[in-house]
């Protein structure tokens, strides 16, 4: 016997349950959806001459805004909606508090780039605090002990790289020793729409992905004909011994990076106002992430003043090479009404242009970008041979707080102009004296008078 069906329920309450069911599930769907999709777009980022904030007392928030420097659409962190972030203008002695809120769903952090101050406020975490978490704000708070140019940046993972960079300029209690009529701020960068973290994946596993600079079989046939067979073989056999690369310049090239200067492409030109015959003082701040670059402004003469924030005996050069979280602080005075201010990649990759000139608009012509120079031994290993005459050093240079002497001037691989900043000595202190073996023009002023 066959069991009897049950009768089946009223058609109008499988409609009820069915609506209930719809619309309990999607309130679920609506509290479970990604809290992404419930923000709003991010507003742009302002690029250019940054926001100066004087303090003592300054509030810094962290977040996200969208860039777009090759076409595309990215996102950047910056502070205070703008990359660079805006510049920090103290005294020297100030007691200066600084708020920063974090509104990323990550951790961050701000390090005080060669600032003397107590190792809490040092901003590096893990090793002086913690971190600033999302959502909280932590309080930096420190008296000024210096005066130059500085910057600021984030220390944790690549928000540096992603934008979160700004200067630091703490005047000096007595004035300045160098007077000028005006003063710019100019902070060199890279940016990469690739995701940092793929980039630094892609180079843990192929360290030369990035370098299209590579030695070819028509440079192998070029070494043939200047030194012959032998010669061209033995070379080839050197390096891959050494498993090295004569064109290894840089970690990253513009296959991946666009440069800046004060967030600014070659194409939107930022301009640096400066009249014939003012005295101009240029605060140079690499905050790039991987570059060095190469900087002159053609036919004008830079008469460098300070490096890394400290004073040093002017002296005119044409071209300086700088690398991350250096500074180097030049006075000029323009000749014409537009001079074009010129920073190429060390590996020459790519560059950057900005005017300086006497109203917006005006330009000057972009100089071309010089030849890549190989590697050679003497980059690799250093001249190890004693030089043919000792240098003479200042007395200052003696001593137990000194760690080493320089007696050999410094190779610069692919430097074009001759000599650069980093080939003369610093001589805030007259005792210190530049080597001797460097061209007179570029010496300290006490060894030329």
């Amino acid at each position: 016997m066959s069991k009897q069906a049950k009768p089946a329920a009223p058609a109008s309450n499988s409609r009820r349950q069915l609506l209930q069911g719809l619309l309990l599930g999607a309130v679920a769907s609506a509290k479970s959806a990604p809290a992404l999709a419930m923000k709003k777009p991010l507003v742009a980022t302002t690029t250019g001459t940054a926001e100066v904030i004087t303090g003592p007392e300054v509030d810094l928030v962290i977040g996200q805004s969208s860039v777009n420097f090759t076409g595309k659409s990215r996102t950047a962190t910056t502070i205070n909606g703008s990359l660079p972030a805006p510049t920090l203008r103290f005294k020297e002695g100030d007691e200066v508090t600084i708020r920063v809120t974090n509104t990323l769903n990550v951790p961050t952090s701000i390090h005080w780039h060669g600032i003397i101050l107590p190792y809490q406020m040092d901003g590096v975490p893990g090793v002086s605090f913690d971190g600033i978490a999302p959502g909280e704000t932590f309080v930096y708070k420190f008296t000024l002990q210096q005066s130059g140019t500085y910057w600021y940046h984030s220390h944790s993972g690549f928000q540096k790289m992603t934008g979160l960079y700004g200067a630091l300029i703490i005047e000096p209690k007595e004035g300045e020793l160098y007077p000028v009529d005006r003063d710019h701020i100019v902070q060199l960068s890279d940016w990469s729409d690739e995701d940092p973290m793929r980039v630094f994946s892609k180079l843990k596993i192929q360290s030369d992905l990035y370098n299209f600079n590579q030695p070819t079989a028509f440079d192998f046939f070029n070494d043939v004909s200047n030194g012959g067979v032998k010669l061209a073989l033995a070379k080839r056999r050197m390096w891959n011994q050494m498993r090295m690369n004569p064109s290894d310049l840089a970690d990253l090239s513009a296959t991946t990076l666009s440069f800046l200067i004060n967030g600014q492409t070659t194409d939107t030109n930022w301009t640096a106002i400066a009249k014939l015959g003012e005295r101009v003082r240029l605060r140079f701040i690499n905050t790039s992430s991987n570059t060095l670059f190469d900087v002159r402004i053609p036919d004008l003469a830079m008469q460098i003043v300070q490096a890394d924030g400290q004073n040093v005996e002017p002296i005119s050069i044409d071209e300086f090479r700088f690398g991350p979280g250096e500074t180097y602080d030049a006075i000029i005075e323009p000749i014409n009404e537009a001079h074009t201010l010129f920073a190429q990649s060390i590996d020459r990759s790519g560059f950057v242009r900005a005017s300086i000139a006497s109203q917006q608009g005006l330009e000057a012509p972009i100089p071309t970008l010089d030849p890549a120079v190989p590697l050679s031994m003497i980059d690799m290993m250093g001249d190890m041979a004693p030089p043919a005459k000792m240098p003479r050093h200042a007395s200052s240079e003696y001593g137990a707080t000194v760690d080493a002497r320089v007696d050999t001037p410094p190779h610069e691989p692919g430097r074009s102009r001759g000599w650069t900043a980093q080939q003369w000595a610093p001589c805030a202190d007259p005792r210190r004296l530049a080597s001797p073996s460097a061209p007179a023009a570029l010496r300290c002023a006490e060894q030329r008078n």
